[in-house]
This record gives structure tokens, C-alpha cells and sequence, in this order.
């Protein structure tokens, strides 16, 4: 790998012990890879920080780097934790003991230590970082959370391998991260469509379904094309969640959504039926009721979250409880817009920080049913051992009498 004379003296450690670990690490990945070269980046997202995820193994990784003098080079945001910071008893039956409390505190205090913006959140696309970094198509970042990668590079174009956790965490630390993937231009064309057609577009549990059978039937190293009807952006985020979810596919060129020319490379069209998407989701629902309704996987927007009570206006409190798992930047927009309080009048608790799959909730609770719009949440829910199932929500609110 060429390395510029800066990057070799990194490397010789004249800008101190943690930041040539960090990128050690990311020249010798990128060496394994093949890359020629390493580049720089505008932004970095940190995957894997839940104490639940990682145990004590991650918080002293985590915490042997901050005391080590770790800094970030970039604008660093990190995923949800095992809990609402803020409010831990937000989520209800959730059981935390103290020593797992002190844990997961250090864990975040050494990554704002470092330099991390708390937002804690799988959505950073929602909490403004991109405009509050100057993010705009075709710059580098590393971001380690699947939905995310997707996300930027299949709606945002920007561009991002699908990195780890703690390789993103060193490419945060070291600024820089390697040539490779989908950060040339020519690895990003599609070279295999997919066309759906359905009678309505897409919705956000549809969505999901869809991309777990993309998932499932595309091999090729190139990102799938798709032509797809969706209802609007809630459901591509599920739909590009559930194939970071089922597969390791990093992008996604979505014809009238991705925000940049796909090239003429197609060489092969398949075909999916709307009865393929409604069948898989047949499968999946409940049937009968279920004892909470779950949205927030990844976290819910400002736009989601007004729909859902202009909805229970309408309807009424349900019978059945709803938890709802967001950034505490939508979050802040939500108090503002007076709609939190209502929404809590209205049966729905709000988690910030946090989301189910990454808390310890269903440690204590695999016997409760829990129905869900999101292909991810029903995914990593089940491989929990929780009684999940994915359907479309508006089929579960039915009112108190």
C-alpha cells in the first residue's frame, strides 16, 4: 500500500501510541483487501457500543484507547446503548442492575471523552449530520452500522463500506480509511435488477420482506438495482435495514432514489411478484394478539412519529401498548412540536438511546409478544428468543371499547 509521508510518520507513532494503532489497523485491513491507497474522511459512525453487545471485553477496548489518549480525527457519532440514558426506566420490564449500569456509563463517557457527539442513535442521517458537517454526495465516511451504510449510500450518496464496529472506531481515530468498495465510483454500478411490481407501494413491514428476498437471490459483488414502489422514506430505510440485516450488501441503487447515475452495466433483469412479498410476510405475522406493538427499528423520524398520532387521534388510545425507540434529537423536535406528551396520552412510551434488540429486554421477557413494521427488529428480536412477528402495525390498533 503507497502511504503518504504524513501517514507513514502516524504510523511511526509522532502523533502518539492510539492513533498509530488506529491506523495499524486500517492499513493492514486495507492491505488484505487489496486497496492501493488509504483516503481521508468527513465523518465516522460507531457501531457496537451496547454493553449488551459487547461485555466487558468491548468496555475495556473501548476504555484502554481513551486512556491511551485516543482522540477522533472527524466528527464522530455512535449507535444506540442498552438503555435510555436519560430516562432508564422508559422502557417498561426493563431490568438493569447497577454494575451493568456503571458499565455502559463508562463505556459512553470514554467515547465522548474522545470526542464522540452524544446522539446515540442508528438513524445519524436524522440527527443533522450531514448538514451540520457539511456531508454531501460523494464524500468518505465510515460508518459501522448496517442500516446506516445502506442508508448513506443508497439515499444520501455518500459512500461507506459496511465496517465493524471497532474498524470504524479506528477509522474515527485515525481519520482515514482504506480505497477499497464502495468508495470507487465503479464498484458502485449495478449490474443485476430487480423489478417489483406491486398494486400500492410498499410499506414499511412490505418494504422489509422485500429486502430480505433481494437479499437472499443477489450474489453478485456489485449493489442490486431496484425498481420498487415504496410509500415513502420510512419504508426504504426498512427496506435497506432489512437487507443490511439478511445479507452484507452495503448499497442498494434504487431507481428515482439514489443520487447518482447507475450506468448502463445491467445485465440481467429479475422479476418479483407483489404475492412473493405478500406470502413471506403472511408467514411472519401473529395470529391472534400480541402484547406490544414495536416501532423504531432503526430509530423512527419526526416524519413517522407525526403520522403515528395524527393516527391515534383518529382511532384513539389502543388496547395494546406501543413503545417507540428514537434519537433524542427527534426526540427534541417531538417536545417542541408538543406532540411527546400527546403521544404518551395517546398509549405510546418513547425510548431514546436505546432500541429493544440492543438492551437487555428480552432476557426477561421472551414470553411476551411483540409485533413489529421492522424486518430488522423481527430478525434480531427472534434470534434473541423473543415471540416476534412482523406485520403491518395499523392492523394492531384497534381501540379500547
Amino acid at each position: 500500500m503507497h502511504l503518504t509521508r504524513d501517514e507513514e510518520r502516524v504510523l511511526a507513532g509522532e502523533y502518539g501510541e492510539a492513533m498509530a494503532e488506529a491506523l495499524t489497523v486500517i492499513v493492514r485491513v486495507g492491505e488484505a483487501l487489496g486497496a492501493e491507497r488509504l483516503i481521508s474522511i468527513k465523518h465516522a459512525h460507531i457501531s457496537g457500543v451496547s454493553y449488551d453487545n459487547i461485555g466487558e471485553p468491548g468496555r475495556r477496548f473501548i476504555e484502554r484507547l481513551y486512556v491511551a489518549g485516543a482522540k477522533f480525527s472527524v466528527p464522530t457519532t455512535f449507535n444506540p446503548v442498552s438503555y435510555d440514558l436519560e430516562e432508564p426506566s422508559s422502557i417498561p420490564s426493563l431490568k438493569l442492575d447497577p454494575n451493568y449500569v456503571r458499565a455502559q456509563e463508562s463505556i459512553v463517557r470514554a467515547l465522548a471523552a474522545m470526542g464522540a457527539e452524544l446522539e446515540l442513535t442508528c438513524t445519524p442521517y436524522y440527527a443533522g449530520v450531514t448538514v451540520k458537517h457539511g456531508l454531501s454526495k460523494g464524500d468518505s465516511i465510515a460508518w459501522g452500522e448496517s442500516s446506516a451504510v445502506a442508508y448513506a449510500n443508497s439515499v444520501l450518496g455518500l459512500k461507506t463500506n459496511r465496517e465493524g464496529g471497532p474498524l470504524a472506531l479506528m477509522a474515527a481515530i485515525a481519520g482515514r480509511t482504506y480505497y477499497y468498495g464502495m468508495h470507487i465510483d465503479g464498484e458502485r454500478k449495478p449490474r443485476i435488477a430487480y423489478y417489483v411490481e406491486s398494486p400500492n407501494p410498499l410499506d414499511e413491514a412490505e418494504a422489509g420482506v422485500l429486502g430480505e428476498i433481494i437479499a437472499s437471490m443477489h450474489s453478485d459483488e456489485r449493489p442490486p438495482m431496484v425498481k420498487a414502489k415504496f410509500s415513502g422514506d420510512p419504508s426504504i430505510r426498512e427496506f435497506l435495514a432489512a437487507v443490511g440485516t439478511a445479507s452484507d450488501i452495503p448499497m442498494v441503487h434504487i431507481e428515482g432514489v439514489t443520487p447518482e447515475d447507475p450506468g448502463t452495466g445491467v445485465r440481467e433483469v429479475v422479476k418479483i411478484t407483489y404475492e412473493e412479498v405478500r406470502g413471506k410476510l403472511e408467514s411472519m405475522a401473529p395470529e391472534g394478539p400480541v402484547d406490544i406493538i414495536y416501532i423504531g427499528c432503526p430509530h423512527a423520524s419526526l416524519e413517522e412519529l407525526e403520522h403515528l398520532a395524527k393516527t391515534l387521534e383518529k382511532l384513539g388510545k389502543p388496547r395494546t401498548p406501543i413503545i417507540v425507540s428514537t434519537s433524542r434529537s427527534v426526540y427534541t423536535k417531538l417536545l417542541a412540536a408538543g406532540l411527546a406528551p400527546k403521544l404518551k396520552n395517546l398509549g405510546v412510551t418513547i425510548a431514546r438511546d436505546t432500541c429493544l434488540i440492543v438492551s437487555p429486554y428480552t432476557k426477561h421477557n421472551k414470553n411476551v409478544k411483540i409485533a413489529t413494521n421492522s424486518y430488522k427488529a423481527y430478525h434480531y428480536l427472534k434470534r434473541k428468543g423473543a415471540k416476534a412477528y412482523l406485520t403491518k402495525i395499523h392492523e394492531h390498533l384497534q381501540t379500547n371499547p
